[in-house]
């Protein structure tokens, strides 16, 4: 049950695109930071699907930097966010299908392609948001979709994105995001009014119109894919509305996005609003209120393209791992050719050499004693990202007077180096919140 915001070029502080997404899968999903490096697919496997079969591969795999769960049979998942050389990046959100009971919306379709499968294929062979969009769709219409009733697929280019909505029975539709536009996207269907003359603007399956027609879900007049596909209890769910509005609310005054404003929207437990709502102890989390960031939030990303530079130095990945509150973003680039090891690390039980669970440990003790500990949580992090902001800024300045060889040393020791830091930040962290949150007033 995600979180996905898309910023236009226009109002992208960089420039260019950019992507957040939140990823809650729930059930310990526990995350890492992965890369895939480049390789040719001639004589390799094809993508194993968790519902049977394979997707073929074919030319060059391209080089990728991802979130990922531990396994891909757990969700099942493994995929949840990523870039690739290209700068073309991925994120997914779950969403409700009409006519599908919700006890069968997760039902597995014989070879058909789950959410992360299609993200994995977009991220190994796209160049750009478009051919990656046309990729998802020609899968969904030739495998069709699996384990979910209905799921949305946010695909982006340093100068475009696109949402590509699926359904059951090869269905779907995908809308170009606008360069001025900041769009969001909770967990029910978004795309309106198609207009399938308009190729610039929007791509559909053959039969999407029919087969919504043959069903009873839309009539002869202008065609809602939502209003004709959404199931309508999870269309008008404030589960999913509050986020839309809230999000778009607080976007709607920035001229400008940047990564910073992302990372703050990932964090929003709507506090200052009348959306706000805490437990009797203090805590905004785990009340009726659906936060857009949550106790159940594995693992929230910032994708930043950049077009201007080398692809491995431009394109980077912040990511902070469980909820988004209580942690911090850490930047990755894509050219580097190891991760921090406890970000590499992540399995089904605690592991204190993970960085995933001591994070959800920092997590589980602030939702326990929030009021008691959250000043100390915050600011130690938001001194720690001031600190890595400046110094990024400054490393990556030298990165670029060195030859490239060179320059994707500087910015992976870098990157090595905060992730470090943020470890033992987090260890020190956690030994004072526990003596604040443990502590016994008499």
């Amino acid at each position: 049950m995600c979180t996905t915001i898309v910023v236009g070029k226009n109002r992208s502080a960089t420039g260019s695109v950019m992507l957040a997404h939140s990823e809650e899968l729930g059930r310990n999903s526990a995350h890492k930071v992965a890369l895939s490096p480049a390789f040719p697919a001639e004589g390799a496997p094809g993508i194993p699907l968790h519902s049977g079969g394979e997707l073929p591969r074919s030319g060059r795999c391209a080089r990728y930097l991802c979130t990922k769960v531990f396994a891909k049979g757990h969700y099942p998942g493994e995929h949840t966010s990523g870039v690739n050389e290209h700068g073309v990046a991925v994120a997914n959100n779950m969403a409700l299908m009409r006519g599908i009971p919700e006890e069968r919306a997760y039902d597995v379709v014989p070879g058909g392609v789950i959410w992360t499968e299609f993200m994995q294929a977009v991220l190994e062979s796209a160049t750009t948001a478009r051919e990656g969009v046309a990729l998802v769709g020609r899968l969904c219409g030739e495998y069709g979709l699996s384990c979910d009733s209905g799921t949305m697929i946010v695909v982006a280019d340093p100068q475009e994105a696109w949402w590509i909505e699926l359904a059951r029975d090869g269905q779907w539709v995908a809308q170009r995001v606008g360069p001025d536009e900041v769009v969001v996207r909770a967990n029910c269907y978004r795309i309106g009014a198609v207009d399938a003359g308009n190729a610039e603007a929007f791509l559909t399956s053959p039969t999407l119109r029919s087969h919504a027609e043959s069903r009873g879900w839309c009539g002869q007049g202008a065609f809602d894919f939502a209003q004709a596909y959404g199931d309508p209890a999870n269309q008008a769910d404030a589960y999913n509305l509050d986020r839309h509005a809230r999000l778009e609310a607080r976007f709607s005054g920035l001229a400008k996005v940047g990564a910073a404003d992302l990372m703050a929207a990932l964090r929003d437990v709507y506090e200052g609003t009348d959306l706000f709502r805490t437990r009797p102890d203090g805590s905004p989390f785990r009340t009726p209120v659906r936060t857009i960031a949550r106790m159940n939030t594995e693992a929230s990303t910032v994708i930043e393209l950049r077009p201007e530079l080398p692809p491995g130095l431009g394109h980077r990945m912040w990511c902070s791992l469980s909820t988004s509150l209580t942690g911090t973003y850490l930047p990755f680039h894509l050219g580097i050719e190891a991760i921090e090891s406890h970000y590499a690390t992540a399995g089904p039980v605690y592991d204190p050499a993970s960085a995933y669970w001591l994070f959800t440990e920092l997590a589980k003790l602030a939702d326990y004693g929030y009021t008691r500990c959250i000043d100390e949580i915050r600011t130690t992090w938001d001194a720690f990202e001031q600190e890595t902001f400046a110094a990024l800024e400054a490393a990556e300045a030298m990165a670029l007077r060195l030859p490239p060889e060179r320059a994707l040393a500087e910015v992976e020791a870098f990157d090595q180096a905060r992730a470090a830091k943020a470890i033992r930040t987090l260890e020190g962290l956690l030994v004072r919140v526990k003596t604040l949150v443990f502590h016994e007033a008499f």
